[in-house]
């Protein structure tokens, strides 16, 4: 009989496979991956950007400077709010080039230069400028 071997070995085999495949399956890791944070929302930018640099270096912090860049206050302060210094937005949503913070982070002459710009003494990242840019980009969303 050319099936003998499978008669005699085939539940074995087949109980050999299924305690493999099972095996297998357990070490596998079924948590689906984490996405990496979105560094142009809002909150990332409070977190990374805001608080360290603006408000814990004691220039922006809960009613100092001319606003609070504290969180809870921050977005209210920035977004569509008129700088009385320089005529316009503070934030314009959708238009980088018309805020006040964006053009302070990059040292724009109109709104002071490289001696105006922000942070004073220890200007951010271009990684961090380009999130604050995307961020108001997109609309500047409170998220």
């Amino acid at each position: 009989m050319p099936f003998q071997p499978l008669r005699r070995y085939g539940w074995r085999a087949l109980a050999a496979c299924s305690v493999a495949l099972a095996l297998a399956a357990c070490q596998h890791d079924l948590a689906a991956p984490t996405a990496p944070s979105d560094p142009t929302t809002f909150s990332s930018i409070q977190a990374n950007i805001l608080t360290p640099r603006c408000v814990n270096q004691g220039c922006h912090p809960g009613g100092g400077a001319p606003m609070s860049l504290a969180a809870g206050a921050a977005y209210n302060n920035l977004v569509n709010v008129n700088s009385a210094t320089y005529g316009k937005p503070r934030v314009a949503p959708g238009n980088p080039n018309n805020s006040v913070l964006y053009l302070k982070l990059i040292g724009d002459n109109s709104v002071g230069g490289v001696a105006g710009r922000m942070p004073p003494g220890s200007p951010l990242s271009a990684t961090d400028i380009q999130a604050v840019r995307d961020w108001i980009t997109k609309g500047a969303p409170n998220n």
